[in-house]
């Protein structure tokens, strides 16, 4: 060990890097944040014993230590007790012990203030009561331990195993099993998200919401093998929840409680007492909790986020992924507080280019010198169905389609019904004899009734035991062939074909006795089920009233049947999303149309009901200092307008620019508030609308004014007209500049946020001398300070040269945030005069200096002497948080 200095520090720095980014381009060339004498002394006393100390400041449990310090400038009792045990456990005593922990505990300190400037903010939430609850059970519990080596063995295995049984993917393809290593076929998805997810790091919490065969659980199973096989000694845990359905049920257990289980099974490691709690508390454990969505009642989903939310308050440092699909998410979802959430996007055209390269190079159905033939003519042939190829479970099929037989389908459905015609034709020649047409229909219909008693049991789409699969193949077949022995004799035969081949219906495992049978995909499962409950209800009426009760959960199933029905039924499509609109169905109807194609009249019903929908919701409700999830009641309109086929988009765009001109012109507030504030939907497919605003916004510029004058909404449309904004600052408040209008997951930026951002707004002087004059005549507080977190500070302060009066008067609240959380003066966007004056006696006279040269308007001049002298605050205080008591070491 060159120096203890230089060891600490790398260790901060490599945290810090994991934490945020950098905001400067300072290289760590192992200079020590202070050289003392007495480390140097420490360093020659320890002797041999200084490999015990460079392996302690090597390990996670160190690196733990720092992220504590890092994230809440943790620095009491509690860290150095930390450190202590863990040096106690790396194998030093005595003095040397006493010495160390408390040089190591000061160099730690002083390392992280050093480093603190050259990175942003992290984006790590945790609650300071969370982190000393934490810090101190980790005391205990390295106070009571003896030795630590046997929980290292059992992280070494873990670690083997898990990247053993997790070392490359499964993917559906026509006869035996097959698999590919990650680094042959696994293209990694794109993740979106307001907070760029950093899954594995220190504290970053993160669910990943998605399409069915997005990826999900590719994607966990992947993060779990990169975390075993890396060296940072720390120990994936994943969870696939469903396999723990039954005991989430009963209830009574913790979330270690499974994380132990699943060392067991699958990974054939039973860890030692206290051994998972160990890994959790010193930074050695990663949680993957794959498959939320697949508790397939809500109820109990909401148990299982409840056990979950309270693990992550216990050990607030854990990194935790989650997956789950996106339809039926907002039923039962993870605190925004403690998780934050990210969309698995689609794959775009280069993704999906590369994933299609890498296929066709593992197809050993083709020959080498075809198969990049292929490859490129599969991108050719699939460029009409771009919404199927996109979806890497489904693209995968089509791979596997194309390489068979040359042939792709059209929609979701007919993927599921050539994989089904695959399944059974591959049936038929592997007995070697044809077999009648009714009797084909008869086991078809057979697995169909399986997938439909799987999907509706409580514990949906777990895998059976064999004898109970063939019990329910041998039930319906026996219903129509009236043969007991020949029913029994083709569920074997036919699961005997199925064992080993990773197709539709394999085996996926053993109880102690014999084989698990399931679908390969939860999709095929659901696939098969829709075909059954379109099969036992004929009408639309009767088909919808078994889909209403569970619409939020079947979403894939509803897809399908619709899908099927409209082959099936004349005008199906018409029918069933009809009955759906009028019945409590109108998001399902507006989903249907990216990939259903409809009448013209049906599209219209579905649009108008979802633009209707959204301008019923209360204006008031719509303003935000912060984004919000307001799709539960603009899901619809958000369907229609940005994700329908193009197939759809012309009476789609008809349709909502008629029924808005229509309400404009009757005075409709709300549907000028949605012209006003909403631009359009980063995420969404057509561009409609933003040419369709525009124009909207001329044709009707004099009635969006009138309007305006008499509405808190008015604020950002009024920016070039002083009068209406004194207007609307007398009436409404100042806080009504700092308010956004939210639709769906967009919240538009503010007149506040725009005025402070930008150069081109209001330029002229005396414009905003007036509105700042107007400012200064309302009624103080304007809001609570923590409202003025949320807002975009960053742009504000890309911004700093901005010192006229209105500038000045809209960056108080952000001043007084700054002062609630103690930041630095460099980042405000207040003029560093003024913040000083506010802070501090000694600034004072310089602050009034700074304000007699800016000759602001008399009355702003008053009201920022008043603020300086701390009799005028323009945001309330947050109440303070209580703090737990801190027992004495």
């Amino acid at each position: 060990m060159a120096s203890i200095e230089s060891a600490v520090i790398r260790v901060v720095v490599d945290v810090s890097d994991q934490l945020s980014k950098r905001l400067v381009s300072t290289r760590y060339r192992g200079r020590a944040p202070f050289p003392t004498q007495e480390t140097e002394e420490l360093l020659q006393d320890l002797g041999t014993e200084a490999d015990k100390l460079s392996a302690y400041l090597d390990s996670p449990d160190f690196a733990a230590v720092v992220t504590q310090v890092r994230v809440q400038r943790a620095a009491g009792a509690e860290v150095e007790e930390q450190l202590h045990q863990g040096l106690r456990l790396a194998g030093l005593s005595g003095d040397l012990l006493t010495r160390t922990t408390g040089a190591v505990h000061r160099l730690l300190l002083a390392a992280c203030d050093e480093v603190v400037s050259w990175y942003s903010t992290h984006g790590v939430v945790v609650d300071e009561n969370d982190l000393f609850a934490a810090a101190t059970a980790t005391g205990r519990l390295l106070g009571r331990l003896r030795s630590v080596a046997e929980f290292h063995g059992f992280a070494a295995r873990m670690r083997s195993q898990v990247t053993a049984l997790h070392n490359k993917i499964r993917l559906p393809h026509l006869g035996v099993s097959r698999a590919a290593r990650y680094d042959e076929l696994y293209v990694p998805p794109t993740l979106a998200a307001t907070k760029t997810p950093n899954p594995g790091a220190p504290g970053d919490r993160t669910v990943v919401i998605g399409d069915p065969g997005a990826g999900k659980s590719t994607m966990a199973a992947k993060l779990a093998h990169d975390i075993a096989s890396d060296d940072s000694g720390r120990v994936p845990f994943l969870v696939v929840l469903r396999e723990f359905t039954e005991s989430f049920h009963e209830g009574g257990h913790d979330l270690l409680h499974y994380l132990d289980k699943v060392c067991l099974a699958p990974y054939n490691v039973k860890p030692p007492r206290d051994g998972v709690e160990y890994l959790l508390r010193t930074g050695r454990a990663v949680v993957v909790l794959d498959g939320l969505d697949e508790l397939v009642q809500t109820a109990l989903r909401r148990r299982v986020v409840a056990l979950v939310e309270g693990f992550a308050h216990l050990h607030p440092l854990v990194p935790i992924l989650v997956t789950a699909r996106k339809i039926g998410y907002d039923e039962a979802p993870l605190s925004q507080d403690l998780f934050a959430q990210a969309d698995i996007r689609q794959f775009d055209e280069h993704q999906v280019a590369e994933y299609v390269q890498r296929w066709f190079v593992l197809d050993e159905a083709t020959s080498p010198a075809d198969r990049e033939r292929l490859s490129l003519s599969f991108m050719q042939d699939s460029e009409p169905i771009p919404e199927l190829r996109s979806n890497p479970l489904l693209l995968s099929l089509l791979c596997a389609m194309y390489s068979s037989d040359r042939y792709l389908p059209r929609n979701m459905a007919q993927v599921y019904e050539r994989c089904a015609l695959m399944l059974f034709e591959q049936w038929d020649t592997k007995r070697g004899i044809e077999l009648p047409l009714r009797f084909h229909g008869r086991l078809r219909g057979a697995v169909q009734y399986l997938a439909w008693q799987m999907f509706t049991a409580p514990e949906s789409g777990r895998p059976l035991p064999r004898t109970r699969i063939v019990a329910t193949l041998t039930r319906y077949l026996e219903a129509k062939l009236d043969d007991h022995d020949e029913s029994v004799a083709t569920a074997e035969q036919f699961l005997g074909f199925c064992t080993g081949r990773a197709w539709i219906l394999t085996d996926v495992g053993t109880t102690r006795t014999e084989p698990l049978f399931g679908f390969t995909h939860r999709t095929f499962l659901e696939y098969f089920a829709a075909e059954h409950l379109v099969r036992t209800h004929r009408t639309a009426e009767e088909l919808w009233t078994a889909l209403l009760p569970h619409i939020n959960q079947w979403e894939v199933v509803a897809q399908i049947a619709l899908q099927l029905y409209d082959r099936n039924v004349e005008d199906g499509v018409d029918e069933l999303l009809t009955e759906a609109v009028q019945r409590d169905g109108l998001n399902f109807a507006a989903r249907a149309l990216r990939h259903m194609h409809p009448s013209t009249r049906v599209v219209r019903l579905i649009t108008k009901a979802a633009l209707l929908t959204t301008l019923e919701y209360p204006i008031t409700k719509r303003a935000l200092y912060r984004p919000a999830d307001l799709m539960f009641v603009d899901g619809a309109l958000f369907s229609c307008m940005y994700f329908a086929a193009p197939a759809n988009v012309p009476a789609v765009a008809q349709t909502t620019v008629e029924l808005l001109s229509h309400k404009i012109e009757n005075g409709d507030e709300a549907a000028a508030q949605l012209l006003e504030h909403h631009p359009g939907y980063p995420s969404g497919d057509h561009e409609w609308w933003r040419e369709a605003r525009p124009r909207l916004l001329t044709r009707y510029q004099d009635r969006m004014a009138e309007l305006r004058r008499h509405a808190a909404w008015g604020a950002v449309g009024s920016r070039d007209d002083p009068a209406a904004l004194r207007n609307i600052v007398q009436k409404f408040g100042v806080a009504a500049l700092y308010v956004g209008y939210g639709y769906g997951l967009v919240r538009a930026v503010s007149l506040a946020e725009e005025l402070l951002g930008q150069e081109t707004t209001l330029v002229d002087t005396a414009s905003r001398d007036a509105v700042a004059s107007a400012i200064t005549e309302c009624a103080t507080p304007w809001a609570n300070v923590t409202d003025f977190a949320f807002l975009s500070v960053t742009k504000i302060q890309q911004n700093p040269k901005k010192t006229d009066a209105l500038a000045v008067m809209l960056a108080l609240p952000f001043a007084e945030l700054l002062f609630h959380d103690n930041v630095s003066t460099q980042w405000t966007p207040v003029p560093a005069a003024l913040m000083a004056g506010r802070r501090n006696w000694r600034g004072k006279s310089e602050a009034l200096r700074w304000l007699e040269r800016a000759s602001f308007p008399p009355e702003v001049d008053t009201f920022l002497k008043n603020w300086l002298a701390g009799s005028v605050s323009v945001t309330r205080p947050a109440p303070a948080t209580p703090r737990r008591s801190r027992a004495p070491r």
